[in-house]
């Protein structure tokens, strides 16, 4: 018996033209294998209709072609469900997919979900926000928020508002809880990470494990503007959790609390949020196809 396999399209994710997909589709899908359902999203709105569409259908397989944004928004209502979560990456920054390893090139990347290779991996919550790969507060957080109101997108859009913003951008004061343990930080960013990095091969957790039930946590404290670009060097050779511009911790049940309420980054997508956040873990909420 066939496999019941839905795909959730973002036509606008990464900037991409996505006209095209669904021929790719009927080519490199193996039809043998799979009863295929294709949408494409109009809205953030519409996507969250698509997803819990897919699972009161009971697919057996549901497939989100976009960024982590996308991602996000279609892999949460597949928790704990047991319908398989496949990734097509086509974001501006695929941070989840270069992870996992999932090829960035559409064909390879539909040719894994033909083998059906699957992994559990664990998500996150932060308050009543759900996230698979990072979140966070501070300067990435103020980044996200800049460049979804930008008027374009891809890497070197977020490259540009990040150099802009930075000179502007003050540390604040975070107080965080790490299963019980407090300690109290002036910080540039706190990234709660469940995945390794941001995307573009920007390691901000290297050591961090989809499966092992903990996050990881990275404060970056205050720096010269000098002091950045050997922090990012850092951050793409994988050496960022040793740099002395860094604490690094690991934990499972985390609170973050700050001065006033503001932007927090789930996954990449900016969202007010309460100045006190709780974030737990998700052990093994995901099945997600991978090489």
């Amino acid at each position: 018996m066939k496999k019941k396999i839905a795909f959730i399209i973002n036509p606008i994710s990464g900037g991409i033209n996505k006209e095209k997909f669904p021929s790719l589709i009927g080519r490199y899908l193996d039809r043998n294998q799979f009863d295929v359902e294709i949408n494409f999203t109009r809205s953030a709105e519409h996507n969250v209709e698509l997803a819990q569409q897919a699972v009161e259908q009971k697919k057996d397989i549901v497939i989100a072609v976009g960024g982590d944004g996308t991602i996000n928004n279609v892999a949460k209502y597949m928790v704990n469900t047991g319908i398989m979560f496949g990734i097509v990456p086509q974001g501006s920054g695929n941070g989840l997919a270069r992870h996992l390893r999932i090829p960035l090139n559409d064909i390879k990347a539909l040719q894994i979900i033909n083998k059906l290779h699957q992994k559990n991996i664990d998500a996150g919550m932060a308050n009543e926000h759900f996230f698979i790969n990072v979140a966070g507060a501070g300067f990435d957080a103020h980044v996200s928020w800049m460049f979804a109101n930008a008027p374009k997108r891809g890497f070197w859009s977020y490259t540009k508002i990040t150099l802009n913003e930075f000179a502007n951008y003050k540390p604040q004061v975070y107080e965080l809880v790490v299963d019980g343990k407090t300690i109290t930080r002036n910080a540039f960013i706190i990234c709660v990470a469940n995945g390794s990095q941001y995307g573009n091969n920007a390691f901000i957790a290297p050591q961090a494990n989809l499966d092992d039930g903990l996050f990881d946590i990275s404060i970056m404290k205050p720096f010269k503007p000098h002091q950045m670009p050997i922090i990012g060097l850092e951050m793409f050779l994988k050496k960022y959790n040793n740099s002395r511009y860094v604490d690094a911790l690991k934990g499972e049940n985390i609170i973050i609390k700050r001065a006033e309420k503001g932007v927090f980054n789930i996954d990449g997508e900016p969202i007010m949020m309460d100045k006190d956040i709780h974030i737990k873990m998700l052990p093994e909420a995901l099945k997600v196809i991978v090489p």
